[in-house]
């Protein structure tokens, strides 16, 4: 059994022994463009300025300014856009292996993602605080439209799940989620609000 004065030389030495560096968080995408400021937040580091061309990295908490509009692109070609004062987290980017798939987490703003029809096989689910919205291979809007909550699908089909139930949206339909959580009625969109809507994020 080593003696006391052993452990005591011996501690120090453990200390001096290089860490295993932190695990490096994998680069999942870069800005594609910017009007108006915004930044990428992580835990334990400055705050980022983004820019075009400046990466997005994997749980990067990206955030955007008064009257600011942030684009994106992902890996596998996903497209997110962001209106102003939106936060918009990357929790997970997988395209390859048993189990792929993509987890975004937004803490408010106007959202628009769009996935290639190509990635259908690739789950993409997006959790905001009054939604949670999972698609595969489409384009569809998330945000309040006329004072209300709401979902617009442009392309394929969305599943959205709020307090008050599950609806399916189909190409060009949009539905409208009040304070209660309770959805209203799927509807067709007319051009004028579904112009209002890309408005927000700058589509």
């Amino acid at each position: 059994m080593p003696s006391r004065r052993h452990a005591l030389l011996v501690a120090p030495m453990l200390l001096a022994l290089p860490r295993p560096a932190l695990a490096v968080r994998l680069r999942v995408g870069e800005v594609t463009a910017l009007s108006g400021t915004a930044a990428a937040l992580f835990t334990g580091e400055p705050p980022r300025a983004l820019s075009p061309a400046a990466p997005i990295m994997l749980e990067d908490l990206l955030t955007t300014g008064p009257a600011a509009r942030l684009a994106c692109r992902l890996e596998g070609g996903i497209d997110v856009r962001m209106g102003e004062n939106a936060a918009l987290r990357v929790d997970a980017l997988t395209l390859r292996g048993p189990r792929p798939g993509v987890a975004l987490r937004g803490f408010g703003g106007a959202l628009l993602l769009e996935v290639p029809p190509a990635d259908r096989r690739v789950p993409v689910d997006v959790t905001l605080p009054w939604a949670h919205i999972g698609v595969r291979g489409t384009r569809f809007f998330a945000g309040v439209v006329d004072g209300v909550h709401a979902v617009f699908v442009a392309r394929g089909r969305v599943q959205l799940r709020v307090a008050g139930g599950t609806v399916l949206l189909g190409e060009g339909e949009g539905v409208d989620v009040p304070s209660d959580g309770i959805p209203g009625a799927v509807r067709s969109w007319a051009a004028p609000r579904i112009a209002r809507a890309l408005s927000l994020v700058g589509a």
